[in-house]
């Protein structure tokens, strides 16, 4: 049995769950933003807007982390296959 290969495959995994988890939780929070900007009559549409924009910038950086675990080339391979 390789322990450092399955060292490193977990390791892998981990960081791809908890990036993932992350990008869900900020998109989760974009769609909010997004939500109080259009429907709900924020009053503070600049502040509401730079939390959209600096939520949204986090997100693509996970979604950057993500593509670098060996699990997230899997996925994406999977995802462009569909």
């Amino acid at each position: 049995m390789d322990f450092k290969k399955m060292l490193l495959d977990t390791t892998d995994q981990q960081n791809h769950a908890r990036w993932t988890g992350s990008m869900y939780a900020l998109q989760d929070v974009i769609r909010h933003m997004k939500n109080l900007l259009e429907t709900e009559g924020c009053t503070n549409k600049s502040f509401a807007s730079d939390i959209a924009k600096h939520v949204g910038e986090e997100a693509k950086r996970y979604e950057k982390l993500i593509q670098t675990t060996d699990m997230g080339k899997k996925m994406k391979e999977i995802e462009d296959i569909k």
